[in-house]
Parts: C-alpha cells; structure tokens; sequence
C-alpha cells in the first residue's frame, strides 16, 4: 500500500513538473520580445514625442502575449493628446503591432482666460492654454469666432452651428488640400434673436470674404458655390471684396461679388 502510495505522489510531481516546465516554455515563448511601433509624424514635437512615446511602449516587453490587454497600449498612446492609434494587434507569439498618427492641429478658438484651445479636422480636442493660434507645423490654426464651444467627455467639440462648420470645411477640403493655407478664419454671425441672417464670415488668406447666409441649410451645396465663384475670381480680385452666398425665393442657391465689404 505504501508502495502505491509513493508512486502516486511520484506521478503526481512528475506531472506537476511537467506541467510547470511546459507553462515556462509556453511563457517563455509568448512573451512580448518586441513592440513594433510605427509613427507618422508631420512636426519636429511629433518626432519628439514619438521618440518618447516608444520608450513607454517598450515597457510592455516582457509581459504575457497571451494575457496582455491591449487597452493599456492604448491608454498609453492617449498620454499624448496629438496621437492616434490608426491600428494595435497582437503578432503571436512575441510582439505588439501598434500604428500612431500625429493628429493635425486645424482649428483654434479663445477661451476665457484669453488662451487658445486647439482642435483637429474633425473637431476633436487636443490641447488647451496655447499662447497663440501658432501650430506645431509653423503656421497658424483657423480661428474660430463667436463660437461657443464646449468639449464633451468624449473629446469632440460641440455647440451651435459647430457640425455646420464641420459640414462646410469638408466641402472646402475636397479643392483645398490644406484648409489652413488658405483659410484665416470663420466667425459665427447670429443675426436676430430668432435666429434669422445667421451667417458664417471665412475670412481667405489673400483676403476676400466668403459669406454663407444660412448655413442650416444646404451648407455643403453653399460651400461648393462659394468655392466655385472664389476660383473663377482673378488674382487682383482675391485680394478684397465679398462673395455672398444665399437661397433665392424659389429655393436655389445664388452669389453675389461686391468689390468692398460693407461689414468690414
């Protein structure tokens, strides 16, 4: 009997040390070696930050392919508000795959205390208490007047008119290749107390005024008119006066130049 029992218990840890062998080699094989991190930056503080970001990331070296929660890569990448992550996979059995883009600063708008918070294209937040509308690629944010914004826990703006901006600046983005190169601004003018001759004021960088009269409605139709009269415009022409852009009586769209504008 004491012999049955002895080899039992020598089975049992025999297989005990078995299995404690194998989970050593399964561990030892999908355990993250590498993180394979590829960054698309457009900015000198991009590269700065990338170079950072990439010594946190390889802080997951070591750990567990299996168990490791790829939520934490993220939450790391989200330490730099100019980063995103465009794709993050597992590449069994030993590394991580992650692809981060600089987020591009595209619009600027005052706060109260007189700094200026910074948004992307798509109206996202990036950073607040900047000095000036200055972005991190040399030039200058679009900015945003009269606006009345406020950032959700989500981190997208919002307030009124703001998804007609948006409308209206992915309508210019289909000529323009960079808004901010030729758009200075975009104040918000809202007419009456019921809201009628709300208008949107682009101010181009040569220095005509574009004028959307209504922008609720057809915005991205408005835009492309605007546009279009903008580019039939001469060089000498480009340089003052107004293009207003507006619904007729019997609901078409319609433009008008004016060599001065009489709102400035």
């Amino acid at each position: 009997m004491r012999t049955k029992v002895r080899v039992i218990l020598s089975t049992l840890a025999a297989l005990l040390l078995l299995g404690a062998a194998i989970a050593a080699g399964l561990n030892a094989v999908f355990t993250v070696t590498y993180v394979r991190a590829d960054f698309s930056t457009f900015s000198e503080d991009g590269n700065r930050d990338a170079a950072e970001l990439k010594q946190k990331l390889d802080a997951f070296v070591g750990k567990s392919t299996t168990f490791l929660d790829l939520d934490e890569v993220a939450e790391t990448v989200k330490e730099y508000p100019h980063f995103t992550v465009s794709s993050l996979k597992k590449g069994f059995p030993s590394t991580v795959e992650i692809s981060i883009l600089e987020r591009e600063e595209v619009y600027a708008y005052a706060a109260a205390d007189g700094s200026y918070t910074f948004l992307d294209g798509e109206g996202k937040h990036l950073t607040d208490g900047n000095a000036s509308i200055k972005n991190r690629a040399g030039g200058e944010n679009i900015l945003l007047e009269n606006f009345s914004l406020q950032i959700s826990q989500t981190g997208e703006a919002e307030g009124e008119y703001f998804s007609e901006l948006l409308s209206v600046m992915g309508s210019f983005a289909k000529t323009f290749s960079e808004l901010r190169a030729n758009i200075v601004s975009v104040s918000l003018g809202l007419g009456t107390a019921d809201r009628e001759n709300v208008i949107f004021r682009i101010g181009m960088k040569e220095g005509v005024t574009l004028v959307l009269v209504n922008p609720s409605s057809l915005p991205e139709e408005k835009a492309a008119l605007a546009i279009a009269r903008y580019a039939a415009l001469s060089d000498e022409k480009r340089l003052y006066g107004l293009i207003t852009v507006y619904e007729t009586a019997d609901g078409m769209i319609g433009s008008d130049y004016t060599s001065h504008d009489p709102f400035a």
